[in-house]
Protein backbone atom coordinates (compact mmCIF):
# COMPACT_ATOMS: atom_id res chain seq x y z
CA UNK A 1 0.00 0.00 0.00
CA UNK A 2 1.33 3.44 -0.85
CA UNK A 3 2.00 6.04 1.78
CA UNK A 4 -0.53 8.84 1.47
CA UNK A 5 0.19 12.39 2.64
CA UNK A 6 -2.98 13.56 4.36
CA UNK A 7 -4.24 16.90 5.61
CA UNK A 8 -7.02 17.58 8.05
CA UNK A 9 -7.50 20.61 10.26
CA UNK A 10 -4.50 22.45 8.77
CA UNK A 11 -2.30 19.55 9.82
CA UNK A 12 -0.55 16.91 7.71
CA UNK A 13 0.66 13.36 8.26
CA UNK A 14 1.89 10.32 6.35
CA UNK A 15 1.11 6.69 7.15
CA UNK A 16 2.00 3.17 6.13
CA UNK A 17 0.65 -0.21 7.28
CA UNK A 18 1.45 -3.86 6.59
CA UNK A 19 0.59 -7.26 8.02
CA UNK A 20 2.76 -10.38 7.90
CA UNK A 21 2.04 -14.02 8.92
CA UNK A 22 5.25 -14.37 10.94
CA UNK A 23 7.44 -17.47 11.04
CA UNK A 24 5.30 -19.94 13.00
CA UNK A 25 1.74 -19.57 11.65
CA UNK A 26 0.32 -21.08 8.49
CA UNK A 27 -2.27 -18.35 8.02
CA UNK A 28 -2.64 -14.69 8.93
CA UNK A 29 -5.54 -13.84 11.26
CA UNK A 30 -4.64 -10.14 11.48
CA UNK A 31 -6.40 -7.47 9.41
CA UNK A 32 -5.62 -3.77 9.12
CA UNK A 33 -7.09 -0.56 7.72
CA UNK A 34 -4.65 2.26 6.93
CA UNK A 35 -6.88 4.98 5.45
CA UNK A 36 -4.48 7.91 5.68
CA UNK A 37 -6.63 10.24 3.58
CA UNK A 38 -9.50 10.01 6.09
CA UNK A 39 -7.31 9.63 9.16
CA UNK A 40 -8.74 6.19 10.05
CA UNK A 41 -6.46 3.38 11.24
CA UNK A 42 -7.42 -0.07 12.56
CA UNK A 43 -5.54 -3.21 13.60
CA UNK A 44 -7.61 -6.32 14.39
CA UNK A 45 -6.11 -9.58 15.67
CA UNK A 46 -8.36 -12.60 15.16
CA UNK A 47 -8.87 -15.45 17.61
CA UNK A 48 -10.63 -18.78 17.30
CA UNK A 49 -8.43 -21.13 15.32
CA UNK A 50 -8.45 -22.30 11.71
CA UNK A 51 -10.25 -19.71 9.56
CA UNK A 52 -12.50 -18.34 12.30
CA UNK A 53 -10.08 -15.75 13.64
CA UNK A 54 -9.44 -14.13 10.29
CA UNK A 55 -13.19 -14.09 9.57
CA UNK A 56 -13.79 -12.22 12.83
CA UNK A 57 -10.98 -9.73 12.16
CA UNK A 58 -12.12 -9.13 8.57
CA UNK A 59 -15.73 -8.50 9.58
CA UNK A 60 -14.57 -6.17 12.34
CA UNK A 61 -12.45 -4.06 10.00
CA UNK A 62 -15.09 -3.98 7.25
CA UNK A 63 -17.88 -2.94 9.62
CA UNK A 64 -15.77 -0.31 11.34
CA UNK A 65 -14.60 1.29 8.10
CA UNK A 66 -18.22 1.81 7.01
CA UNK A 67 -19.26 3.38 10.33
CA UNK A 68 -16.19 5.55 10.82
CA UNK A 69 -16.36 6.94 7.30
CA UNK A 70 -19.91 8.11 7.97
CA UNK A 71 -19.12 11.25 9.97
CA UNK A 72 -22.29 11.56 12.03
CA UNK A 73 -22.06 12.02 15.78
CA UNK A 74 -18.92 12.70 17.76
CA UNK A 75 -15.72 10.77 17.12
CA UNK A 76 -16.12 9.04 20.49
CA UNK A 77 -19.65 8.04 19.53
CA UNK A 78 -18.58 6.78 16.12
CA UNK A 79 -15.83 4.65 17.64
CA UNK A 80 -18.10 3.15 20.29
CA UNK A 81 -20.85 2.40 17.77
CA UNK A 82 -18.38 0.98 15.26
CA UNK A 83 -16.78 -1.37 17.77
CA UNK A 84 -20.08 -2.44 19.33
CA UNK A 85 -21.64 -3.01 15.90
CA UNK A 86 -18.65 -5.06 14.75
CA UNK A 87 -18.78 -7.06 17.98
CA UNK A 88 -22.46 -7.89 17.56
CA UNK A 89 -22.03 -8.88 13.92
CA UNK A 90 -19.22 -11.29 14.84
CA UNK A 91 -21.26 -12.67 17.75
CA UNK A 92 -24.32 -13.36 15.59
CA UNK A 93 -22.23 -14.94 12.81
CA UNK A 94 -20.58 -17.23 15.34
CA UNK A 95 -23.96 -18.28 16.75
CA UNK A 96 -25.36 -19.10 13.31
CA UNK A 97 -22.36 -21.00 11.86
CA UNK A 98 -21.04 -23.98 13.77
CA UNK A 99 -17.58 -23.78 12.17
CA UNK A 100 -17.20 -20.20 13.42
CA UNK A 101 -18.42 -20.88 16.95
CA UNK A 102 -16.16 -19.13 19.45
CA UNK A 103 -14.47 -16.80 16.96
CA UNK A 104 -13.51 -13.34 18.21
CA UNK A 105 -10.88 -10.65 17.77
CA UNK A 106 -9.19 -7.81 19.61
CA UNK A 107 -8.52 -4.45 18.03
CA UNK A 108 -7.27 -0.91 18.34
CA UNK A 109 -8.66 1.88 16.15
CA UNK A 110 -7.48 5.47 15.87
CA UNK A 111 -9.11 8.47 14.20
CA UNK A 112 -7.31 11.79 13.69
CA UNK A 113 -9.65 14.75 13.97
CA UNK A 114 -9.43 18.30 15.29
CA UNK A 115 -5.72 17.89 16.03
CA UNK A 116 -6.36 14.98 18.37
CA UNK A 117 -5.96 11.24 18.25
CA UNK A 118 -9.21 9.50 19.18
CA UNK A 119 -8.69 5.86 20.15
CA UNK A 120 -11.10 2.96 20.58
CA UNK A 121 -9.51 -0.10 22.12
CA UNK A 122 -10.50 -3.63 23.14
CA UNK A 123 -7.97 -6.34 24.02
CA UNK A 124 -4.18 -6.44 23.75
CA UNK A 125 -3.38 -4.82 20.42
CA UNK A 126 -1.53 -1.61 21.20
CA UNK A 127 -1.05 2.05 20.35
CA UNK A 128 2.17 3.89 21.19
CA UNK A 129 2.97 7.59 20.83
CA UNK A 130 6.50 8.74 20.04
CA UNK A 131 7.53 12.31 20.81
CA UNK A 132 10.64 14.04 22.11
CA UNK A 133 12.77 10.92 21.74
CA UNK A 134 10.50 8.89 24.03
CA UNK A 135 7.86 6.22 23.47
CA UNK A 136 4.69 5.99 25.55
CA UNK A 137 2.16 3.15 25.56
CA UNK A 138 -1.22 4.88 25.39
CA UNK A 139 -3.54 1.86 25.53
CA UNK A 140 -3.82 -0.64 28.37
CA UNK A 141 -3.75 -4.38 27.70
CA UNK A 142 -7.07 -5.92 28.70
CA UNK A 143 -5.39 -9.04 29.96
CA UNK A 144 -4.29 -10.48 33.31
CA UNK A 145 -0.62 -10.04 32.43
CA UNK A 146 -1.17 -6.58 30.99
CA UNK A 147 -2.96 -5.47 34.12
CA UNK A 148 -0.05 -6.62 36.26
CA UNK A 149 2.44 -4.90 33.95
CA UNK A 150 0.51 -1.61 34.06
CA UNK A 151 0.40 -1.84 37.84
CA UNK A 152 4.19 -2.24 37.98
CA UNK A 153 4.05 -5.83 39.29
CA UNK A 154 5.83 -7.12 36.17
CA UNK A 155 8.43 -5.36 34.08
CA UNK A 156 8.22 -5.32 30.29
CA UNK A 157 10.44 -8.36 29.71
CA UNK A 158 8.67 -10.40 32.39
CA UNK A 159 5.32 -9.61 30.79
CA UNK A 160 6.61 -10.52 27.30
CA UNK A 161 7.79 -13.94 28.58
CA UNK A 162 4.83 -14.72 30.83
CA UNK A 163 3.02 -17.98 29.93
CA UNK A 164 -0.39 -16.25 30.19
CA UNK A 165 0.54 -13.24 28.06
CA UNK A 166 -1.95 -14.17 25.29
CA UNK A 167 -5.02 -14.35 27.55
CA UNK A 168 -7.48 -11.44 27.31
CA UNK A 169 -10.60 -10.55 29.28
CA UNK A 170 -12.08 -8.21 26.65
CA UNK A 171 -12.72 -9.04 23.00
CA UNK A 172 -15.12 -8.61 20.10
CA UNK A 173 -17.43 -11.55 19.51
CA UNK A 174 -17.74 -13.48 22.76
CA UNK A 175 -21.03 -11.84 23.74
CA UNK A 176 -23.37 -9.08 22.63
CA UNK A 177 -22.58 -5.50 23.69
CA UNK A 178 -24.05 -2.00 23.60
CA UNK A 179 -21.81 0.97 22.71
CA UNK A 180 -21.78 2.33 26.27
CA UNK A 181 -21.36 -0.94 28.18
CA UNK A 182 -18.89 -0.64 31.01
CA UNK A 183 -15.65 -2.60 30.79
CA UNK A 184 -15.95 -2.95 27.02
CA UNK A 185 -14.65 -0.14 24.77
CA UNK A 186 -11.77 1.88 26.18
CA UNK A 187 -12.00 5.33 24.60
CA UNK A 188 -8.95 7.59 24.82
CA UNK A 189 -8.31 11.05 23.41
CA UNK A 190 -4.79 12.51 23.30
CA UNK A 191 -3.25 15.43 21.40
CA UNK A 192 -1.46 14.60 18.15
CA UNK A 193 1.23 17.23 17.82
CA UNK A 194 3.03 18.04 14.58
CA UNK A 195 6.31 16.64 15.97
CA UNK A 196 4.81 13.30 17.07
CA UNK A 197 4.39 9.85 15.56
CA UNK A 198 2.04 6.96 16.35
CA UNK A 199 2.61 3.20 16.21
CA UNK A 200 -0.28 0.69 16.18
CA UNK A 201 0.58 -2.98 16.38
CA UNK A 202 -0.68 -6.46 17.15
CA UNK A 203 0.93 -8.56 19.88
CA UNK A 204 2.98 -10.28 17.18
CA UNK A 205 5.20 -7.22 17.39
CA UNK A 206 4.91 -6.26 21.07
CA UNK A 207 5.61 -9.84 22.25
CA UNK A 208 8.81 -9.92 20.19
CA UNK A 209 10.28 -6.41 20.60
CA UNK A 210 10.64 -4.19 23.65
CA UNK A 211 9.41 -0.62 23.51
CA UNK A 212 13.03 0.62 23.38
CA UNK A 213 13.65 -1.54 20.31
CA UNK A 214 10.53 -0.16 18.66
CA UNK A 215 11.63 3.39 19.50
CA UNK A 216 15.08 2.83 18.02
CA UNK A 217 13.57 1.66 14.72
CA UNK A 218 11.10 4.57 14.68
CA UNK A 219 13.88 7.12 15.20
CA UNK A 220 16.22 5.48 12.71
CA UNK A 221 13.54 5.57 9.99
CA UNK A 222 11.97 8.94 10.82
CA UNK A 223 10.49 10.40 7.64
CA UNK A 224 10.13 6.96 6.04
CA UNK A 225 7.02 5.24 7.48
CA UNK A 226 7.21 2.36 4.97
CA UNK A 227 10.81 1.55 5.88
CA UNK A 228 9.91 1.82 9.56
CA UNK A 229 7.00 -0.64 9.25
CA UNK A 230 9.04 -3.15 7.28
CA UNK A 231 11.99 -2.78 9.65
CA UNK A 232 9.78 -3.52 12.66
CA UNK A 233 8.24 -6.58 11.00
CA UNK A 234 11.68 -7.86 9.98
CA UNK A 235 12.98 -7.50 13.53
CA UNK A 236 9.95 -9.28 14.99
CA UNK A 237 10.50 -12.15 12.58
CA UNK A 238 14.22 -12.23 13.40
CA UNK A 239 13.29 -12.48 17.08
CA UNK A 240 11.20 -15.58 16.39
CA UNK A 241 8.09 -14.40 14.53
CA UNK A 242 5.87 -16.44 16.85
CA UNK A 243 2.62 -14.80 15.76
CA UNK A 244 1.10 -12.75 12.95
CA UNK A 245 2.65 -9.27 12.90
CA UNK A 246 0.71 -6.12 11.98
CA UNK A 247 2.11 -2.60 12.13
CA UNK A 248 0.84 0.87 11.21
CA UNK A 249 3.08 3.93 11.55
CA UNK A 250 1.66 7.46 11.34
CA UNK A 251 4.07 10.40 11.25
CA UNK A 252 3.01 14.01 11.65
CA UNK A 253 4.67 16.43 9.25
CA UNK A 254 7.22 17.71 11.78
CA UNK A 255 8.30 14.38 13.26
CA UNK A 256 11.36 13.76 11.10
CA UNK A 257 12.61 17.34 11.59
CA UNK A 258 12.21 16.99 15.34
CA UNK A 259 14.15 13.71 15.35
CA UNK A 260 16.96 15.20 13.24
CA UNK A 261 17.21 18.17 15.61
CA UNK A 262 15.82 20.77 13.24
CA UNK A 263 13.31 23.25 14.59
CA UNK A 264 9.71 22.09 14.37
CA UNK A 265 6.65 23.92 15.57
CA UNK A 266 4.98 21.69 18.14
CA UNK A 267 1.70 23.54 17.72
CA UNK A 268 -0.62 22.92 14.80
CA UNK A 269 0.05 24.87 11.63
CA UNK A 270 -1.11 24.89 7.99
CA UNK A 271 0.17 21.91 6.01
CA UNK A 272 2.49 22.56 3.08
CA UNK A 273 1.32 21.42 -0.34
CA UNK A 274 3.73 20.27 -3.08
CA UNK A 275 3.82 23.76 -4.64
CA UNK A 276 4.96 25.30 -1.35
CA UNK A 277 1.69 27.06 -0.56
CA UNK A 278 -0.37 26.27 2.50
CA UNK A 279 -3.51 24.23 2.34
CA UNK A 280 -6.44 24.67 4.70
CA UNK A 281 -8.98 21.88 4.95
CA UNK A 282 -12.43 23.27 5.70
CA UNK A 283 -14.42 20.05 5.51
CA UNK A 284 -17.09 20.23 8.23
CA UNK A 285 -17.03 17.45 10.81
CA UNK A 286 -19.12 16.36 13.72
CA UNK A 287 -18.47 18.07 17.04
CA UNK A 288 -16.16 16.23 19.47
CA UNK A 289 -16.86 14.72 22.89
CA UNK A 290 -19.73 12.76 24.38
CA UNK A 291 -21.31 15.86 25.96
CA UNK A 292 -21.54 17.60 22.59
CA UNK A 293 -23.42 14.62 21.23
CA UNK A 294 -25.82 14.39 24.18
CA UNK A 295 -26.52 18.06 24.82
CA UNK A 296 -26.48 19.23 21.22
CA UNK A 297 -29.01 16.54 20.42
CA UNK A 298 -31.16 17.56 23.39
CA UNK A 299 -31.11 21.27 22.58
CA UNK A 300 -31.14 21.41 18.81
CA UNK A 301 -32.72 18.11 17.85
CA UNK A 302 -30.44 17.91 14.81
CA UNK A 303 -27.57 15.61 15.80
CA UNK A 304 -28.35 12.00 14.86
CA UNK A 305 -27.98 9.26 17.23
CA UNK A 306 -9.26 -0.70 4.10
CA UNK A 307 -7.32 -1.16 3.11
CA UNK A 308 -5.26 -4.21 4.06
CA UNK A 309 -2.56 -6.22 2.32
CA UNK A 310 -0.39 -9.26 3.00
CA UNK A 311 3.39 -8.86 2.77
CA UNK A 312 6.44 -11.07 3.10
CA UNK A 313 9.51 -9.16 4.26
CA UNK A 314 13.26 -9.66 4.06
CA UNK A 315 15.81 -10.16 6.81
CA UNK A 316 16.49 -7.98 9.83
CA UNK A 317 18.05 -4.54 9.88
CA UNK A 318 20.95 -4.68 12.31
CA UNK A 319 21.94 -1.02 12.13
CA UNK A 320 19.59 0.33 14.80
CA UNK A 321 21.14 2.92 17.12
CA UNK A 322 21.67 1.89 20.73
CA UNK A 323 19.39 3.66 23.18
CA UNK A 324 18.98 3.63 26.93
CA UNK A 325 15.41 2.97 27.96
CA UNK A 326 13.91 5.08 30.76
CA UNK A 327 12.38 3.28 33.75
CA UNK A 328 9.07 1.67 32.77
CA UNK A 329 5.98 3.79 33.36
CA UNK A 330 3.47 2.64 35.94
CA UNK A 331 -0.29 2.79 36.18
CA UNK A 332 -1.50 3.77 39.65
CA UNK A 333 -5.07 2.71 40.44
CA UNK A 334 -7.07 5.04 42.71
CA UNK A 335 -10.00 3.52 44.61
CA UNK A 336 -11.83 5.03 47.61
CA UNK A 337 -11.25 1.84 49.64
CA UNK A 338 -7.65 1.25 48.52
CA UNK A 339 -5.06 1.22 51.35
CA UNK A 340 -2.36 2.37 48.90
CA UNK A 341 -4.09 5.04 46.79
CA UNK A 342 -7.44 6.02 48.33
CA UNK A 343 -7.19 9.51 46.82
CA UNK A 344 -5.89 11.12 43.65
CA UNK A 345 -3.60 13.31 45.75
CA UNK A 346 -1.96 10.24 47.29
CA UNK A 347 -1.40 8.76 43.84
CA UNK A 348 0.12 12.02 42.58
CA UNK A 349 2.58 11.95 45.47
CA UNK A 350 3.80 8.53 44.36
CA UNK A 351 3.77 9.18 40.60
CA UNK A 352 6.64 10.26 38.39
CA UNK A 353 6.68 11.72 34.90
CA UNK A 354 5.36 9.19 32.37
CA UNK A 355 3.08 7.45 34.85
CA UNK A 356 -0.68 7.20 34.47
CA UNK A 357 -3.25 7.49 37.25
CA UNK A 358 -6.54 5.64 36.69
CA UNK A 359 -9.39 6.82 38.90
CA UNK A 360 -12.02 4.22 39.74
CA UNK A 361 -15.73 4.98 39.97
CA UNK A 362 -16.59 6.90 43.11
CA UNK A 363 -16.53 10.29 44.80
CA UNK A 364 -13.32 12.07 45.82
CA UNK A 365 -13.65 15.12 48.06
CA UNK A 366 -10.30 16.73 47.33
CA UNK A 367 -8.54 19.38 45.28
CA UNK A 368 -5.69 18.14 43.07
CA UNK A 369 -2.58 19.83 41.70
CA UNK A 370 -1.38 18.37 38.40
CA UNK A 371 2.17 17.05 38.11
CA UNK A 372 4.49 17.22 35.09
CA UNK A 373 4.02 14.28 32.72
CA UNK A 374 1.46 12.42 34.88
CA UNK A 375 -1.88 11.65 33.19
CA UNK A 376 -5.12 11.33 35.19
CA UNK A 377 -7.84 9.25 33.56
CA UNK A 378 -11.25 8.10 34.80
CA UNK A 379 -11.59 4.34 34.35
CA UNK A 380 -15.23 4.97 33.35
CA UNK A 381 -15.80 8.45 31.95
CA UNK A 382 -18.34 10.41 33.98
CA UNK A 383 -18.21 8.12 37.02
CA UNK A 384 -15.13 9.38 38.83
CA UNK A 385 -16.34 12.52 40.60
CA UNK A 386 -14.12 15.19 42.12
CA UNK A 387 -16.70 16.67 44.50
CA UNK A 388 -16.05 19.84 46.50
CA UNK A 389 -18.77 20.03 49.15
CA UNK A 390 -17.33 22.54 51.63
CA UNK A 391 -14.82 25.44 51.59
CA UNK A 392 -11.18 24.33 51.47
CA UNK A 393 -8.78 26.92 53.02
CA UNK A 394 -6.25 28.22 50.51
CA UNK A 395 -7.82 26.32 47.61
CA UNK A 396 -9.16 28.25 44.62
CA UNK A 397 -9.85 25.37 42.21
CA UNK A 398 -10.69 21.68 42.22
CA UNK A 399 -8.01 21.02 39.59
CA UNK A 400 -4.90 23.23 39.44
CA UNK A 401 -2.29 23.25 36.67
CA UNK A 402 0.47 25.68 37.59
CA UNK A 403 3.57 25.64 35.38
CA UNK A 404 3.14 22.04 34.21
CA UNK A 405 3.18 20.33 30.81
CA UNK A 406 2.68 16.94 29.20
CA UNK A 407 -0.47 16.14 31.21
CA UNK A 408 -3.73 14.63 29.97
CA UNK A 409 -6.85 14.68 32.15
CA UNK A 410 -9.77 12.68 30.80
CA UNK A 411 -13.27 11.66 31.85
CA UNK A 412 -13.48 13.33 35.29
CA UNK A 413 -16.57 14.98 36.73
CA UNK A 414 -15.49 18.18 38.54
CA UNK A 415 -18.35 19.37 40.68
CA UNK A 416 -18.60 22.04 43.38
CA UNK A 417 -21.55 22.69 45.67
CA UNK A 418 -22.70 26.31 45.97
CA UNK A 419 -22.01 26.21 49.72
CA UNK A 420 -18.33 25.49 49.00
CA UNK A 421 -17.83 28.87 47.31
CA UNK A 422 -15.13 27.43 45.07
CA UNK A 423 -13.80 30.17 42.73
CA UNK A 424 -12.86 27.89 39.79
CA UNK A 425 -13.51 24.32 38.75
CA UNK A 426 -10.21 24.18 36.82
CA UNK A 427 -7.40 26.77 36.91
CA UNK A 428 -4.66 26.51 34.26
CA UNK A 429 -1.76 28.93 34.73
CA UNK A 430 1.35 29.00 32.51
CA UNK A 431 0.74 25.37 31.56
CA UNK A 432 0.44 23.15 28.50
CA UNK A 433 -2.06 20.45 29.42
CA UNK A 434 -5.02 18.67 27.82
CA UNK A 435 -8.49 18.15 29.32
CA UNK A 436 -11.04 16.07 27.46
CA UNK A 437 -14.43 14.48 28.11
CA UNK A 438 -14.78 16.24 31.47
CA UNK A 439 -17.88 17.63 33.23
CA UNK A 440 -17.24 20.92 35.06
CA UNK A 441 -19.89 22.67 37.14
CA UNK A 442 -20.66 24.66 40.30
CA UNK A 443 -17.79 27.18 40.41
CA UNK A 444 -18.41 30.77 41.52
CA UNK A 445 -16.06 32.85 39.34
CA UNK A 446 -15.60 30.56 36.31
CA UNK A 447 -15.84 26.91 35.42
CA UNK A 448 -12.41 27.04 33.76
CA UNK A 449 -9.82 29.83 34.11
CA UNK A 450 -6.93 29.81 31.62
CA UNK A 451 -4.34 32.52 32.20
CA UNK A 452 -0.69 33.49 31.92
CA UNK A 453 1.11 31.97 28.92
CA UNK A 454 -0.91 28.76 28.93
CA UNK A 455 -1.45 26.80 25.72
CA UNK A 456 -3.77 23.99 26.81
CA UNK A 457 -6.40 21.97 24.96
CA UNK A 458 -9.98 21.71 26.27
CA UNK A 459 -11.96 19.32 24.10
CA UNK A 460 -15.23 17.39 24.19
CA UNK A 461 -16.17 18.61 27.67
CA UNK A 462 -19.40 19.81 29.29
CA UNK A 463 -18.96 23.15 31.10
CA UNK A 464 -22.24 24.05 32.73
CA UNK A 465 -24.10 25.54 35.70
CA UNK A 466 -21.24 27.73 36.92
CA UNK A 467 -22.30 31.03 38.54
CA UNK A 468 -19.67 32.97 36.58
CA UNK A 469 -18.70 32.42 32.94
CA UNK A 470 -18.14 28.88 31.81
CA UNK A 471 -14.63 29.68 30.54
CA UNK A 472 -12.40 32.74 31.11
CA UNK A 473 -9.24 33.20 29.02
CA UNK A 474 -6.80 35.96 30.04
CA UNK A 475 -3.17 37.07 29.92
CA UNK A 476 -1.48 35.93 26.72
CA UNK A 477 -3.00 32.46 26.89
CA UNK A 478 -3.59 30.71 23.54
CA UNK A 479 -5.67 27.62 24.33
CA UNK A 480 -7.44 25.38 21.86
CA UNK A 481 -11.11 25.08 22.82
CA UNK A 482 -13.00 22.68 20.58
CA UNK A 483 -16.02 20.41 20.66
CA UNK A 484 -17.25 21.55 24.09
CA UNK A 485 -20.76 22.32 25.30
CA UNK A 486 -20.92 25.57 27.28
CA UNK A 487 -24.40 25.59 28.80
CA UNK A 488 -26.34 27.47 31.51
CA UNK A 489 -23.40 29.39 32.96
CA UNK A 490 -23.53 32.93 34.35
CA UNK A 491 -27.08 32.71 35.69
CA UNK A 492 -26.32 34.43 39.00
CA UNK A 493 -29.12 36.72 40.20
CA UNK A 494 -26.60 39.43 41.01
CA UNK A 495 -24.88 39.59 37.62
CA UNK A 496 -25.49 37.69 34.40
CA UNK A 497 -22.30 36.42 32.74
CA UNK A 498 -21.40 35.10 29.26
CA UNK A 499 -20.62 31.54 28.37
CA UNK A 500 -17.02 32.49 27.55
CA UNK A 501 -15.08 35.65 28.41
CA UNK A 502 -11.84 36.48 26.52
CA UNK A 503 -9.86 39.36 27.99
CA UNK A 504 -6.47 41.12 27.90
CA UNK A 505 -4.15 39.75 25.18
CA UNK A 506 -5.52 36.22 25.10
CA UNK A 507 -5.75 34.67 21.64
CA UNK A 508 -7.61 31.34 21.83
CA UNK A 509 -8.71 29.03 19.04
CA UNK A 510 -12.45 28.57 19.58
CA UNK A 511 -14.20 26.20 17.18
CA UNK A 512 -17.03 23.67 16.93
CA UNK A 513 -18.38 24.37 20.41
CA UNK A 514 -22.05 24.54 21.37
CA UNK A 515 -23.24 27.59 23.36
CA UNK A 516 -26.72 27.62 24.87
CA UNK A 517 -28.66 28.97 27.83
CA UNK A 518 -25.91 31.15 29.29
CA UNK A 519 -26.77 34.26 31.32
CA UNK A 520 -25.48 36.76 28.76
CA UNK A 521 -24.01 36.50 25.25
CA UNK A 522 -22.29 33.28 24.28
CA UNK A 523 -18.83 34.88 23.94
CA UNK A 524 -17.70 38.27 25.25
CA UNK A 525 -14.52 39.83 23.88
CA UNK A 526 -12.35 42.79 24.74
CA UNK A 527 -10.73 42.85 21.27
CA UNK A 528 -12.74 43.46 18.11
CA UNK A 529 -10.16 41.69 15.91
CA UNK A 530 -11.00 38.35 17.52
CA UNK A 531 -14.68 38.50 16.63
CA UNK A 532 -14.50 36.82 13.21
CA UNK A 533 -12.47 33.96 14.69
CA UNK A 534 -15.35 33.04 16.99
CA UNK A 535 -17.98 32.27 14.39
CA UNK A 536 -17.12 28.60 13.76
CA UNK A 537 -19.38 27.51 16.64
CA UNK A 538 -23.03 26.66 17.16
CA UNK A 539 -25.04 29.32 19.01
CA UNK A 540 -28.40 28.06 20.27
CA UNK A 541 -29.80 31.33 21.58
CA UNK A 542 -32.89 33.42 20.76
CA UNK A 543 -32.42 36.10 18.13
CA UNK A 544 -29.85 36.51 15.39
CA UNK A 545 -26.72 34.32 15.56
CA UNK A 546 -24.40 37.33 15.08
CA UNK A 547 -25.58 38.65 18.45
CA UNK A 548 -23.99 35.65 20.11
CA UNK A 549 -20.55 37.29 20.10
CA UNK A 550 -20.23 40.70 21.72
CA UNK A 551 -17.29 43.09 21.98
CA UNK A 552 -17.04 45.24 25.09
CA UNK A 553 -17.30 48.94 24.42
CA UNK A 554 -14.20 50.97 25.19
CA UNK A 555 -14.74 53.00 28.33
Amino acid sequence: MTAVPATKNEFAWEAWGETDPGKRRGNNEDRICCDAARGIFIIADGMGGEAAGEVAAQHAVDFMKKRLRRETGTVARRLREAIAGANNEIFHLAQSHAKWRGMACVLTAAVIEDGSLHIGHVGDTRLYKIRGGQISKITSDHSPVGKREDAGELNELEAMRHPRRNEVFRDLGTRSHKPDDEEFVEYIQVPFETDAAVLLCSDGLSDMLTSSEMLATMLQNAGRPRDCVRGLIAKANAAGGNDNISVIVIEADGFSQAVSGKSADSRRSPAATPNGKTKRNKTPRALGGRWVFLVYGLLAGTLSFGLWQHYQTSGPDDNSPQTISPPPAKTLIVEPTSPEYPSITRALEGARSGDRIEVSNGEYQESIRLKNGVDIVARSAGKAVLHIVRPLPGVDAAVVADGVSGVNVRGLVIKAESSAGLPFGVRISNSDVSLSDCDISGAVQAGVLINGTSKPVLAGSYVHSNLGPGIVVSGTAAPRLTGNVIYANGLSRERAAPGMYIIENANPEVSRNVFSGNGAEAIRLQKQELRDKMMDNLFLIPGRPDKAVAVERTK
